[in-house]
């Protein structure tokens, strides 16, 4: 009877096995990059996806077309291509600027709801439109498929802590929280040259701004603590007292000198001090090295080197109260406020629409202590 048993259950297995739909990687085409641009009335899609044959690598190919849906879309991308179009090896997709303007989650909610497409998926927006920086790129000689290239560059950059990570559990997950808003990569592609130009900051899903490199520095500064980060500091020379070194030679007539910073780790804490007056409370506490500094600076001296951590405490605390100052003018919360205000008065007190409204006018006390373990290199 047992041996029955297992005989049906095998059998049944490859009955069924035999019933299930094939694809020969032969007969597909990998998507591996999307984008979406708005165009008229009409939403414009671009992928690029790769063949898989033995004899032609990097064989990647680019289909554009325009349709009213993203479903639409792809559709008539398969009726231009000669395989079936999958997203199973999807790495990024890319949003124009003036759609992400308008607002993308109805694109990024059909993503997420496809079965073949994973989460951690990276999603950004073009400076321009997402068709010319894919067709751009897909001529450069250096740059044989623009997703895994793009999906490389994204990775290296959040691996090194130059970057948010942007996939799409994440932007999600800061979308449906009612305290903090996403951000994207903003991406460029000029000189023959893809790149990250900055960031694309949020509210809810309609892009309202951007940022540059070094301001994104100071908002990962405050988002999540850095373990192995690097930035260059411009400081004041007027801050360093004497303790710039005169030298025979000609001295440089900049009115700053420049350090640059690696091994930097940190650890933020932010406590909402005063709920009825939304007043918070900002310390960060940074530790570095020091590689390299632009003058001859008497870094012997241990006087001179609390000097030059106090002076880069001071600029660190200026650049984040005007990169705060600038996210409230935009009416935007990639840091999270709101989180900390609504774990302070409670969920019954809190409302997406009462802490837009009183987001602008919070005030927030900064302060920086820097601590540099060893020197490096002297310029």
């Amino acid at each position: 009877m047992k041996q029955f048993k297992l005989i049906s259950i095998l059998a049944c297995s490859i009955f069924l096995g035999g019933c299930l739909q094939q694809k020969p990687l032969e007969e597909l085409g990998l998507v591996t990059a999307m984008g979406y641009d708005k165009e008229d009335e009409l939403l414009r899609g671009t992928i690029v996806y790769y063949e898989f044959d033995p004899l032609h690598t990097n064989d990647s190919k680019m289909v554009s077309t325009l349709s009213n849906t993203s479903k639409g879309i792809r559709q008539k991308e398969n009726l231009s291509s000669s395989r079936k179009l999958v997203s199973g090896q999807l790495r990024i997709a890319i949003y124009g600027e003036e759609l992400a303007k308008e607002g993308i989650i109805a694109y990024i909610d059909t993503l997420s709801r496809d079965s073949e497409v994973g989460t951690m998926v990276y999603l950004s927006v073009a400076e321009n439109s997402a068709y010319e920086l894919i067709h751009n790129s897909q001529q450069s000689e250096e740059i044989t498929n623009v997703g895994t290239y793009l999906y490389d560059l994204i990775s290296q950059n959040v691996e090194a802590e130059s970057l948010v990570s942007p996939t799409l559990h994440e932007f999600m997950q800061c979308y449906y929280s009612e305290g903090r808003d996403p951000v994207l990569p903003l991406l460029d592609f000029s000189d023959d040259t893809l790149r990250i130009k900055g960031l694309a900051l949020f509210k809810d899903d309609k892009m309202q701004g951007s940022i540059d490199t070094d301001k994104s520095f100071y908002l990962k500064l405050l988002l999540d603590p850095y373990r192995a980060g690097t930035i260059e500091i411009s400081l004041p020379k007027n801050d360093m007292g004497n303790h710039i070194k005169k030298r025979e030679q000609v001295q440089n007539k900049d009115e700053n000198l420049f350090v640059s910073l690696d091994h930097l780790e940190s650890s933020v804490d932010i406590k909402l001090d005063d709920a009825k007056a939304n007043e918070y409370s900002i310390k960060v506490d940074v530790v570095t090295r020091m590689q390299e500094i632009s003058e001859d600076y008497d870094l012997g001296n241990p006087k001179a080197l609390i000097v030059l951590e106090k002076a880069i405490s001071k600029v660190m605390e200026r650049k984040m109260e005007k990169i705060i100052a600038e996210f409230q003018n935009l009416g935007v919360d990639p840091i999270g406020f709101g989180n900390y205000y609504r774990s302070k008065v409670g969920y019954e007190k809190f409302s997406r629409e009462k802490w837009q409204g009183i987001y602008p006018g919070a005030t927030f006390s900064i302060e920086v202590k820097t601590k540099i373990l060893r020197t490096g290199v002297m310029d």
